[in-house]
């Protein structure tokens, strides 16, 4: 038996559009059977230590046999990778919707959607919504607003370009498979799945229990404590929100001059990078006149879809669901172009009001970047030299900082294998698939080394990051900054209001501390609140427990930092889950002052 690292990289030669191939049914059932083949090949011939990949492929089997009809094979498979789980969330909610479909017999019959509607019903409502909220909330978004006929659109633009490029992956088979067999049903299917989970989150989500208003640490103002510089490294930040608590350099001034010679121009309050990792003074991401005209509906767009999900009925609730509702497919895609545009413009602020609140101390000092390596669709493939440029400007930044006296640097950030590699098909897609794997490792074991070697050069800077949100095992899916082996770094998971894992959140050893990171409510630019969820989320929280820390006590460490923030954690019986408890902490000092 071989080992998980020599799994084969399947492909399947396509020739013709996507709609010629759905409408060509010896053809995909070829595919289907190829991609049955290899898959039951590579858990028998080989030795899968990645659960994630582990649970790609049951998960897919499951799906196979549930194309064929063999619904006793298919809920073998779905057993298999419910067994793989280890969220108790995840476990409730595996395959849950295919399930229910099974149980409900044959799908000819007249009865069959008003048995799955009871069914579906039943399972969901026997699931607890406090310790599921984010994965039943996927299942819900995977089936809102979106019929056949405008998920196939989607799709073709979606899967022609590959298509063209050259032969398709496993999970391009997995989306062609899907949508010539879900499809006849979808429209009936997701009238009840998003029904069903509409109700349940009205219901329910109003209703959650919150343990951080207990937990949350608030420094009085008056108090003998020091002021700390925290730096905010981000996609960009509206400092006018925080204009009382920014840090100044007395050295320089707004005249397009580097005043103080420090390779930074007009750095008052931070510095900036733009796309093609120049330096730049714009802490705020520029907009173009078009974007200035648009922000404030699609700010509105956003707050609703975050209301929705929250179960809130705001007045920006119903504009969002009326806007979504009237809309065709074409319309609906730039509506939700319009949410991504927020909650990308919007990140760094909402960062940063995480990271300030409740410390008159903190003096928020902002890092822009702008690099687009898994993040924006507009920069250029990844290549040897932006990487050099990357760790020259690492180096310097580490400088600055020193300069700046910074204590901690919050990066809602971070780079998988696969962020590179997803960037370098797109803009190589004729490159064998070999040959992008081995330049994504290339790049990002280049970004790791520059990561490592400038967090390590100012070992009195606490520097945390997020575990991202693909729900990957950190000690196999490394994700640096946060999987680097530093005393001075924090890799930080995200939990929900009442404490339970998100189902985005990372699993793993990488995993430091987990904080609040579903549903969240921060600052937006111009000063409004918006609700986010993400480890992006959950590590500001992390930085903002270190800086009151660093104020109370100037003198500690990062190590002694970190030490209390652990030692004030509470852990789960079975020792994955680390709870921030910032009161915990902040009384752990304090004793032993």
């Amino acid at each position: 038996m071989g080992t998980g690292k020599q799994l084969p990289v399947h492909t399947y030669p396509i020739k013709d559009s996507l709609a010629v191939l759905l409408a060509d049914e010896q053809q995909v059932k070829t595919l289907k059977e190829q991609l049955k083949h290899d898959l039951i090949t590579d858990l028998y011939g080989y030795e899968i230590h990645d659960t994630a990949a582990l649970k790609t492929h049951y998960r897919i089997l499951g799906d196979l046999a549930f194309y064929d009809g063999d619904n006793a094979k298919s809920l073998a498979y779905y057993d298999t990778l419910r067994a793989l789980e280890i969220k108790p969330a995840a476990k409730a909610t595996s395959a849950l919707v295919k399930r229910s479909l099974i149980a409900s017999g044959d799908p000819a019959a007249a009865n069959y959607i008003s048995n799955f509607r009871n069914i579906f019903t039943k399972s969901v409502t026997a699931i607890p919504y406090i310790s599921a909220a984010s994965s039943l909330q996927r299942i819900r978004q995977q089936y809102a607003n979106m019929t056949a006929a405008e998920f196939v659109k989607i799709a073709a633009s979606d899967l022609n370009p590959p298509i063209a490029a050259g032969p398709l992956s496993v999970r391009n088979v997995d989306y062609v498979l899907f949508l010539f067999y879900e499809m006849h049903d979808f429209d009936k299917v997701s009238k009840v799945v998003s029904a069903v989970m509409d109700s349940l989150t009205m219901a329910n989500a109003r209703n959650q229990v919150n343990i951080w208003p207990a937990r949350d640490l608030e420094l009085p103002p008056g108090k003998p404590y020091a002021p700390v510089v925290i730096c905010v490294f981000d996609a960009g930040t509206d400092i006018s929100l925080f204009k009382d608590r920014l840090y100044t350099n007395p050295k320089e001034k707004v005249d397009g001059i580097d005043n103080d010679h420090n390779g930074y121009i007009d750095d008052i309050h931070g510095v900036a990078y733009d796309l093609q990792e120049n330096k730049d003074s714009q802490l705020l991401p520029p907009l173009t006149a078009q974007q200035e005209k648009l922000y404030p509906n699609a700010l509105r767009l956003m707050r609703g879809n975050g209301d929705e999900e929250a179960g809130i009925e705001s007045a920006d609730y119903h504009y969002y669901k009326d806007e979504i509702a009237k809309a065709n497919v074409v319309q609906r895609d730039s509506l939700w172009a319009l949410i991504n545009f927020v909650g990308d413009y919007a990140h760094g602020t909402h960062v940063a009001g995480i990271a300030m609140r409740g410390n008159p101390y903190a003096r928020l000092l902002t890092v822009r970047f702008s690099e687009d390596v898994g993040f924006t669709p507009n920069g250029k493939s990844p290549c040897v030299e932006t990487e050099l440029k990357v760790a020259q400007n690492l180096k310097d930044l580490v400088k600055y900082w020193k300069a700046a006296k910074v204590r901690v640097v919050t990066m809602s950030w971070g780079y998988f294998i696969s962020d590179y590699q997803n960037d370098i098909q797109k803009y190589n897609p004729k490159m064998p698939e070999p040959e992008q794997k081995a330049l994504a490792i290339k790049l990002w074991t280049m970004r790791k080394n520059a990561l490592y070697e400038a967090f390590h050069a100012a070992p009195e800077i606490l520097f945390i990051s997020s575990n991202g949100n693909k729900n990957s095992n950190s000690n196999i899916d490394l994700r640096y900054p946060a999987a680097l082996d530093l005393p001075n770094m924090i890799g930080v998971g995200s939990v929900n209001s009442a404490g339970l894992e998100t189902d985005f959140t990372a699993t793993g050893n990488k995993v430091t501390i987990h904080a609040n990171g579903y549903l969240v409510e921060s600052d937006a630019p111009g000063g409004k609140k918006i609700l986010l969820s993400g480890t992006s989320m959950a590590t500001p929280y992390i930085a903002n427990l270190a800086a009151k820390l660093i104020a109370v006590k100037p003198s500690l460490s990062p190590t002694e930092i970190v030490r209390l923030i652990k030692s004030g954690a509470d852990v789960s019986a079975d020792g994955r889950i680390k709870l921030v408890n910032p009161k915990k902490s902040y009384n752990l000092l304090t004793a032993s002052k």
